[in-house]
């Protein structure tokens, strides 16, 4: 994705867009898109789906696939118009992160994880992109020392080109693995672990940089090293206010520009809303809500926990990107994720690409 601002740099030429040349805190804006496509609804009921991610598929953009939890069941796989199109039942999976190009025995993989609440630990999946089959076994899960793994996200270093696992739990607890391959199984290292002293659950990390964001639910953002050897030293560089940023703060994604630029997206559940801040100073730069499409009867978006964003050409209605972002009140059905064209979001920011 280019952004293209003449000669200013992106978070100046959005805030110009906005307001002319004025302070931040006075350029913040809210604005509203719509949903152009919502899953099927979750087999739990009540809370119960939770996280996204995405997977673009570089040989059909059309036969992309997206990943849902069910906290309460286990991992759905939807197509690109929400249709479900496998569920694994392997228990109370929170959130859900993926990599491409994992090297196993049987060819090139991408490997998919999340949380597993009720295994205490970590389950992976293959995705085999030649077939689009999903598959997993008992080699693929990874246990952890938590009473309660929460938040998930994976990393792969710019450095080294190692692939990591961080999963937080829910009382704080951090926990950083060095993952490789054996055959076809994950095999993992613990690397680093630490103790935020809070919840957090939401967590994102920036490939080009090295730099990981975690969601502290009442605090804010936290930023730290992603690499194993960065220690427990973090920053809360994004706080909770009661006004913008409305506690909870949920989930975290990522839309990259260049080496560091773009965008780092938070789901505000206190109200409905999502922050966006522009990268690398994380200027709050502007906010928006999800609308109902009545054209398409699908409903608002409310209360939102997990959200997952990838740039790129998805076909001619994500041409830029698509946003998964799960949807807490779905009326006369159990919760599900709705999708946004991140196009729709770049052109409310004067933004093109």
């Amino acid at each position: 994705m280019i952004m293209k601002f003449g000669m200013v740099p992106a978070a100046v030429a959005i805030l110009m867009a906005f307001s002319g040349i004025s302070a931040f805190a006075d350029a913040i804006k809210i604005f509203n898109v719509e949903p152009l496509a919502e899953t099927e609804p979750a087999q739990s009921l009540e809370d119960a789906a939770d996280d996204a991610e995405i997977w673009l598929n570089p040989e059909d953009p059309a036969k992309s696939m997206v990943f849902g939890t069910d906290k309460k069941s286990g991992l759905f796989v939807y197509d690109m118009n929400g249709r479900k199109l496998d569920f694994l039942p392997v228990g109370r999976v929170n959130n859900v992160d993926l990599r491409d190009g994992f090297k196993a025995l049987s060819g090139d993989r991408v490997l998919v994880g999340a949380s597993n609440r009720t295994k205490l630990g970590i389950s992976f999946f293959l995705l085999d992109p030649s077939t689009q089959k999903v598959s997993h076994d008992d080699s693929l899960f990874i246990p952890t020392d938590l009473a309660d793994p929460y938040g998930f996200c994976m990393y792969r270093s710019p450095k080294s080109g190692g692939l990591y696992a961080i999963v937080v739990g829910k009382d704080g607890e951090f926990r950083q693995y060095a993952l490789t391959v054996a055959g076809d199984e994950v095999r993992a290292e613990l690397v680093r672990r630490f103790a935020f002293g809070s919840i957090a659950e939401g967590c994102v990390a920036d490939d080009r940089t090295g730099i990981l964001y975690v969601g502290d639910e009442l605090r804010g953002i936290w930023r730290l090293g992603a690499e194993p050897d960065s220690g427990d030293q973090r920053e809360l560089v994004i706080k909770v206010d009661g006004k913008d940023l409305v506690a909870d703060i949920e989930g975290l994604t990522i839309a990259p520009e260049g080496k560091d630029a773009g965008f780092l997206i938070a789901s505000v559940q206190g109200n409905s809303s999502y922050a966006l801040f522009a990268l690398p100073n994380l200027d709050l730069v502007a906010r928006f809500r999800i609308g109902a499409n009545g054209e398409k009867n699908i409903d608002e978006v409310s209360g939102t926990d997990g959200i997952a964003l990838r740039v790129g050409n998805f076909g001619p209605e994500y041409p830029s990107g698509l946003l998964v972002v799960q949807d807490d009140e779905n009326p006369g059905a159990a919760q599900n994720f709705k999708f946004v064209s991140w196009a729709d979001v770049l052109k409310r920011l004067n933004v093109t690409n």
